[in-house]
């Protein structure tokens, strides 16, 4: 791979950590979607962030629980869905002004929903 994908892929990575470190203390926005992001990315682009990451005491579990397999926790689901509900619903709200963006935010909410909900749920 050439250095500017690595680069690519680590600049992406290192971007989407920082969404998803923010995503824990704002909780309109995802932290888990962007943490899986930056494994990925690191995954690609290097090697050794991507071991820091994945043995990181408090977000490597969330890359272990979705890689392994095995599915995600009942009270992880239960987190990802209320958050998503509760950022969505201010966000429609006391943001969007247009019905159109009402509708769309609240659609593609209630398919990442239907997604969690699909996954396996470990015991």
């Amino acid at each position: 791979m050439s250095g500017a994908k690595k680069l690519a892929y680590l600049t992406l990575g290192t971007v989407s950590l920082a969404l998803g470190i923010i995503g824990i203390l704002l909780p309109v926005l995802p932290t888990t979607p962007f943490i899986l992001l930056a494994a990925w990315c690191y995954y690609r682009g290097s090697p050794r962030f991507h071991t820091w990451l994945v043995n990181h005491p408090k977000l490597g579990p969330i890359v272990e629980e979705y890689g392994d397999g095995k599915g995600m926790r009942k009270e992880s689901k239960q987190k990802a869905i209320i958050m998503t509900w509760v950022a969505v619903l201010l966000t429609a709200v006391f943001i969007l002004d247009t019905l159109q963006l009402r509708a769309l935010v609240i659609g593609l909410a209630g398919i990442g929903t239907l997604v969690i909900l699909r996954l396996k749920t470990r015991d």
